[in-house]
């Protein structure tokens, strides 16, 4: 047991020799190329046709949810018809609605 113990402990003091701090991890980070991002300038065409793009896909969506939220209802409402004024229910009340 005792040798289980130093030889984690020494893989312990290892590994924090080797993990580096939190400043030298940003220099490091800062200092790469892949670091600086270079963005080019949006021109009135491209920004019309990203909004077009946003503006089609929320019709999209809308749609989307319109269709499933009317076949839903429709499935839904003849079911709730047909218990509540076709289906005739026995006379009998079952065990756990008696009192």
């Amino acid at each position: 047991m005792g040798g289980f113990v130093s030889l984690a402990n020494t893989i312990i003091r290892n590994n924090k020799r080797k993990r580096l701090d939190k400043f030298e991890r940003i220099e490091r980070y800062i200092g790469t190329k892949s670091s600086t991002a270079e963005y080019n300038e949006a021109t009135p065409l491209l920004l019309k046709k990203i909004k077009d793009q946003i503006q089609e896909q929320q019709r999209q969506s809308r749609r989307k949810t319109l269709i499933v939220f009317s076949v839903v209802s429709l499935v839904i409402i003849p079911i709730v018809c047909y218990f509540l004024f076709v289906h005739e229910f026995s006379n009998e009340v079952p065990l756990i609605f008696q009192f």
